[in-house]
């Protein structure tokens, strides 16, 4: 007993130390299998996903194969390692992927309504069963035993607050040493620690969960009064400068049409000249930026999100073939969507002009439009320098830039007008490889 008891007191000491779910999850079917310890050939986590009303299997550890468990024995064996050194190694665990039993694992997968099949049974009744003639038993389906594929095995249900989570299967497909009524008790014990672990496990999940979402929601919020204010600021811009531009414009065309002596007034003529074309520059920079920060409703109506696509690409064309881009279109039917027109316009050619300014020495641009459930996602993918991985987390952000001249509101302005629809923005980039950004427009009835 005292034996058992140290034993138990340093499985919890392991499990105390690993908060996630996997971690803790492997320490326990490490337990069941080492041969120091419970001996089992194989351990499996089966575990109840309430979403799907099935119980799925989630981790086994063991050999896949004879040969595999004959090379694994030996090698423990020449390696005697004691269960403090086994226990130790509980933070260099495998992906779940990676675990040899893993493609075996992923075919466990019963519905809890199957009331009749055995490991329902175990965690409907929240009792140990031992199975020793699996084929002949009612209580396996042949399905069931498929995947298994062991005569004799043990399943402990697993136990929090008087509610079953999960079971644990474990069987001697390899050594083929019977299954002691022992063996079933000591491991229904450690099912208990293992139940417990798994509650602990998933509400140290949810928090992390809930911090994250804090955290984006943090940012959301403080993104949404950065942009409120810069639109506040761009309407008051907009109000303060355009009067006097326009006036200026105004003199400068009055002089531009009455220089009719070119011997003494020509350079009077030319300065002007000069002056119309930056105060046009003005003034539609003015109106753009009055325009992507202006906080007024959509004019939403039902449109072809292909047809806008088409229209913007035409739009587009020139500055396309100046900049050597090559463009290529893959539009899927997809629903019409309630959409503001201009305004998905203005994303597609920002999305578009910031793909040509990547590729200073040209290079190829795909726009893809396609369903994706309730969405039409919509792709921009260019072959340019990409962006650092620093820069990515915020390139949404206001003021977030990759051109030394650029104002960094490109972006914002895309994920704002995105967000106003319903929908939502994502980017995929590495550096030197290329850059795609992803748009997720809503299908629904107005």
């Amino acid at each position: 007993m005292t034996d058992d008891l140290s034993l138990y007191l340093k499985i919890a000491e392991a499990l105390y130390r690993a908060l996630d779910l996997d971690r803790r999850a492997y320490i326990i079917l490490t337990c069941a299998t080492a041969g120091q310890i419970f001996g089992f050939s194989r351990a499996f986590l089966l575990l109840v996903n309430e979403k799907t009303a099935m119980l799925e299997g989630k981790m086994g550890v063991g050999p896949a194969s004879h040969e595999e468990a004959s090379r694994v024995w030996h090698q423990m064996a020449q390696e005697n390692k004691s269960l403090d050194e086994l226990l130790e190694e509980y933070d260099k665990i495998p992906d779940r992927e990676s675990m040899p039993l893993y493609p075996l694992v992923r075919r466990f997968n019963v519905p809890l309504s199957k009331e009749d099949e055995l490991v329902i049974r175990c965690l409907k009744d929240k009792r140990a069963l031992k199975v020793t003639h699996a084929r002949e038993d009612a209580r396996v389906s042949e399905e069931f035993y498929k995947v298994l594929g062991a005569e004799e095995f043990a399943c402990i249900p697993l136990i929090t607050q008087d509610k079953a989570v999960g079971v644990m299967l474990a069987d001697n497909l390899y050594s083929c040493r019977p299954i002691s009524d022992e063996n079933v008790q000591s491991l229904t014990f450690v099912a208990r620690v293992l139940g417990a672990a798994i509650e602990g496990a998933r509400i140290h999940h949810k928090l992390l969960e809930n911090q994250r979402k804090l955290r984006k929601m943090t940012e959301e919020l403080r993104l949404s009064y950065v942009l409120a204010s810069v639109g506040e600021m761009a309407a008051y811009l907009t109000h303060e400068i355009k009067n006097p531009l326009v006036a200026i414009g105004g003199l400068a065309r009055s002089i531009y049409k009455n220089t009719d002596e070119p011997d003494t007034l020509g350079s009077i003529k030319k300065q002007a000249k000069i002056i119309i074309d930056e105060i046009e520059q003005l003034e539609h920079l003015v109106n753009d930026t009055g325009y992507v920060f202006r906080l007024d409703k959509l004019v939403l109506e039902r449109e072809d999100l292909n047809q806008v696509i088409e229209d913007t690409c035409e739009l587009m064309e020139e500055e396309l073939e100046q900049g050597g881009v090559k463009l290529a279109r893959d539009l899927s039917p997809v629903p019409h969507l309630w959409i503001d027109r201009n305004r998905i316009k203005a994303v597609l050619v920002n999305l578009i002009h910031n793909a040509i300014e990547s590729m200073p020495q040209g290079g190829e641009l795909k726009i893809k439009s396609q369903r994706d459930e309730q969405f039409v996602k919509m792709e921009t993918k260019d072959t340019g320098g990409g962006v650092s991985p620093d820069i990515k987390e915020k390139i949404f952000s206001p003021f977030v830039s990759t051109k030394p001249q650029g104002s960094g509101l490109g972006l914002s302005m895309v994920k704002h007008i995105v967000e106003q629809h319903g929908g939502r923005v994502g980017i995929e980039s590495r550096e030197n490889e290329g850059t795609s950004v992803f748009v997720y427009l809503p299908i629904r009835e107005r």
